[in-house]
């Protein structure tokens, strides 16, 4: 069995039934002279792992399970290219890691059901955004959140250089000369105009180019925000050529290779942070509305009724907050209280198979005492 790295989340990994299921999860340094250290983390939680494995397993299971898990600790190149955090996931014949842009604390679990509470912290796309660095002969691609940004490797034979686009590309309909700057010079200039820049209409060109390649390459894949970050004079005309639904009316106005990736992630957590609390916000006002309607509940128990009857719509659930116990679809108590397992979790899982809308927020972000509020799809 070999694992994968996986690029999104939720991951059919999911949809097994068999376990047991092992949950790893440790804080990754970005830099390669870290390395070591992010392996050895991986290896300290794969000794309890390897304890707890070896009580539900036959020697022959646990062997092909465990022997993966190991091999990825040994594996230099994979430890060389980390980001912020690690998930991994793994049963039976599947083993998937998840390379994070934001820090998760270290912790490890083999259980009846997966521990997926990061990966919703860090998939939810809520936080999450794409950049669009743009020059006029060149650009790149950064994708974060809040708390971290990384640049998005563009294979070279996919990436076309200026040179090839402006000899290359089809120079699209006629188009009216347009001015712009102190200079009066034309940026891009129609078909046909008597006041007609080359070097305007050939950045046109590229321009379009770079809109079609990100669009259909990464937007409509990723469906995340894109922030266009580039001279104050480019936004305008970008934003009028631009086909891509998920261009943000509002960039960042600046030189991007004047700014730092730390730089860009700042500029771009100052435009998505009031449209993020704003739609926390807006959930909470729709839950307390569905509430009062009989539709809507904090209760676990009630909650976690309407997941298993695929009711559940919306789920809210603290990212902080550890009810011990799980959720038993099986025996004639739904809620089972014990020392380990996590409630939340469960319903987290039982929500997401039931193709809910799952969000997880900080402590500091819930209102219910409870660690869950949910909207259901219709009241019984």
């Amino acid at each position: 069995m070999n694992y994968i790295v996986a690029e999104r989340f939720p991951h059919s990994i999911l949809d097994l039934t068999e376990g047991p299921f092992v949950s790893i999860y440790i804080p990754t340094s970005r830099a390669n002279t870290e390395a070591r250290d992010n392996s050895v983390r991986y290896k300290n939680q794969l000794k309890n792992v390897e304890i707890e494995l070896g009580k539900v397993l036959a020697k022959k299971e646990f062997d092909a399970l465990f022997t993966t898990l190991k091999d990825l600790g040994n594996d230099k190149d994979f430890w060389n290219n980390q980001l912020d955090g690690l998930g991994i996931l793994a049963a039976k014949d599947q083993c998937v890691a998840f390379k994070l842009q934001r820090e998760v604390k270290e912790f490890s679990s083999v259980s009846d059901s997966f521990y997926i509470k990061p990966l919703l912290n860090a998939y939810q796309t809520d936080d999450s955004y794409q950049i669009l660095a743009l020059n006029k002969n060149d650009f790149k691609l950064f994708e974060g959140n809040r708390y971290a940004i990384r640049e998005i490797f563009l294979p070279p034979d996919e990436k076309k250089s200026f040179k090839e686009v402006v000899g290359a590309f089809y120079e699209e309909g006629n188009q009216s000369a347009i001015t712009l700057g102190a200079s009066g010079k034309t940026l891009f200039g129609g078909i046909g105009g008597s006041t007609r820049d080359e070097g305007a209409i050939d950045v046109e060109k590229y321009f379009r180019y770079v809109d079609r390649y990100v669009d259909e390459n990464h937007s409509k894949k990723t469906e995340l925000p894109l922030i266009l970050a580039t001279f104050t004079e480019y936004h305008a005309e970008f934003a009028k050529l631009s086909h891509n639904s998920y261009l943000m009316k509002e960039g960042i106005k600046k030189d991007p290779q004047s700014l730092s990736p730390d730089d860009l992630k700042a500029a771009a957590w100052d435009i998505l942070e009031p449209l993020y609390y704003s739609s926390i916000e807006k959930l909470y006002s729709k839950f307390e509305l569905a509430k009062s309607r009989e539709n809507g509940s904090s209760d676990i128990s009630e909650v976690a009724r309407a997941a298993l009857e695929s009711r559940v719509d919306v789920l809210l659930i603290n990212l902080d907050k550890i009810i011990p116990g799980k959720i038993s679809a099986n025996s004639e108590r739904l809620l089972i209280e014990e020392a380990n397992g996590d409630m939340l979790n469960d319903l987290a899982l039982l929500a997401l198979k039931q193709k809910a809308k799952v969000f997880v927020v900080p402590e500091d972000r819930m209102t219910a005492e409870t660690g869950v509020m949910s909207i259901f799809r219709y009241s019984k």
